[in-house]
């Protein structure tokens, strides 16, 4: 009996390693989950060609799966030339990847320098440069068919150094940006290219091989070449770069961002351009590899055997039992606060403005109670004079007296007119005086007849109501 399952598994290995043509691989019907024993050689690297179809490189040749009419199809071509010597001993999955809005195939070695394209069935070395081993988790990207390198980690320090290849040259330029860069530079970072902007966040500093998280934010405009710092992180990010350095990280569908711990089920996705992290659930998904991509709405990722013989391909559609847990602003942006707060601050100016301009027109209630005049949780005492004139102002029509019913009532036959006159004077001018004091208004005023303009008319203030 084990002679014989001995010799069923030996027929079956080599059947699935002799499929090196074309091949066609049926998926389930509502597109859930299918494990294909591919038997591809250990050390493949998987890269995403478009949004139907994806590579993967070994070291003797090259296989391109495309998925169409719910089936994927597999072919293989091995290598026109043999593998390039500086990459002979190097595992395809170190290297750093990126394919062009011309679907070019680009390689980086380590560190930065050597660069690799694949073309003409074979991949070779465009660059003569060196190996810079200053640039370790640098982002290298494409802008405009051209390859780029930001960031990074080497020399026991990280740095903002963004580089550019030429093509003329062959060498790697160093392009000069400007603006609010992170100085201390951008070490094992996340990173969304979207239009002309890349977009930097989640990432961690250098310093005498110390690592510090930088809870920002930063857009570099790519056209204008400056660098904007948008504002601090969610709290959802940890600050733990040992975890970030285990964590899957896959570029989602072109303006998102995938990351997620090593063996966790709960998933970020991250779109800069809308200030956008949502948190998902997916349980299918809790064994996902590092070598990870995203095909479409596929993530596809491969596994070892169970002898870790070769490699077989995982195939599972990211929709399929997921479930949005919350959704959140991926970064306080600072303009966007300042903006609210000024916002806020003409809205309060605003309403301090409509409140003092009704208070200012608004009328005040003053009671006289006995020989005391109350208001505005305050009081004084009026003399028998100040509470009799008062009184006359507050019942007479429109609040308004004559001069004479004044000068009647203060009239002393004793005294001679002009003494009468400055003594109801006196007495109007200390009552105002009082009143001012305590209350800071004015209470009488003095006008004069519409109809005669020779004639003194006493008023009270219109916003004293009595």
């Amino acid at each position: 009996m084990k002679k014989f399952l001995f010799l069923f598994s030996s027929f079956f290995s080599v059947l699935v390693f002799s499929q090196t043509q074309s091949t066609p691989y049926p998926l389930v019907a509502d597109e859930i989950t299918q494990m294909l024993q591919e038997g591809l050689p250990k050390g493949q690297l998987l890269i995403t060609k478009d949004s139907l179809s994806f590579y993967s490189f070994t070291k003797t040749g090259v296989y391109e799966f495309s998925f169409a009419n719910k089936e994927l199809s597999k072919s293989f071509s091995s290598y026109s030339k043999e593998m390039t010597s500086e990459l002979t001993n190097v595992p395809l999955n170190n290297l750093r990847t990126t394919v062009s809005e011309d679907g070019t195939v680009y390689f980086l070695y380590p560190g930065g320098g050597l660069l690799f394209v694949y073309e003409n069935n074979q991949i070779k070395r465009i660059d003569r440069s060196f190996a810079h081993r200053n640039q370790f988790s640098g982002h290298f990207f494409c802008y405009k068919n051209t390859p780029y390198l930001m960031g990074g980690y080497g020399y026991w320090k990280s740095n903002s150094l963004l580089t550019k290849f030429n093509f003329q040259t062959k060498e790697w330029d160093y392009i000069e940006t400007r603006g609010q860069i992170p100085e201390l530079g951008v070490n094992k970072g996340s990173f969304v290219v979207d239009n002309d902007i890349l977009y930097v966040f989640d990432f961690y500093e250098k310093i005498d091989d110390k690592d510090q998280k930088n809870d920002n934010l930063y857009e570099l405009d790519l056209k204008s070449l400056k660098w904007e710092k948008k504002g601090s992180l969610n709290s959802l990010f940890d600050n733990d770069i040992q975890k970030k350095i285990v964590s899957i990280t896959v570029p989602f569908n072109g303006t998102k961002y995938l990351q997620k711990s090593d063996g966790s089920k709960e998933i970020l996705i991250i779109e800069p351009s809308k200030n956008s992290v949502k948190l998902y659930e997916n349980e299918s998904l809790s064994l996902m590899a590092r070598n990870a991509i995203v095909v479409g709405s596929k993530i596809i990722y491969s596994t070892l055997s169970a002898d870790r013989s070769y490699e077989s391909l995982v195939v599972k559609d990211f929709s399929n039992g997921l479930e949005l847990k919350s959704e959140a602003i991926l970064s306080n942006d600072f303009n966007l606060f300042v903006s609210y707060f000024l916002i806020v601050a003409l809205f309060i100016v605003f309403l301090l403005g409509i409140t003092f301009l009704k208070f200012k027109n608004d009328a005040l209630f003053f009671v006289i109670n006995g020989n005391n005049l109350s208001g505005l949780n305050k009081s004084i005492v009026l003399s028998n004079d100040e509470k009799f004139m008062l009184e006359l102002l507050s019942n007479s029509k429109n609040n308004s007296v004559n001069n004479v019913f004044f000068l009647n009532y203060f009239t002393n036959p004793a005294l001679s007119e002009d003494a009468n006159i400055k003594r109801k004077n006196k007495a109007i001018s200390d009552l105002n005086l009082k009143f001012k004091t305590c209350f800071e208004l004015d209470l009488i005023i003095k006008t004069s007849n519409p109809l005669d303009s020779r004639q003194v008319v006493y008023k009270l203030n219109p916003k004293v109501l009595f």
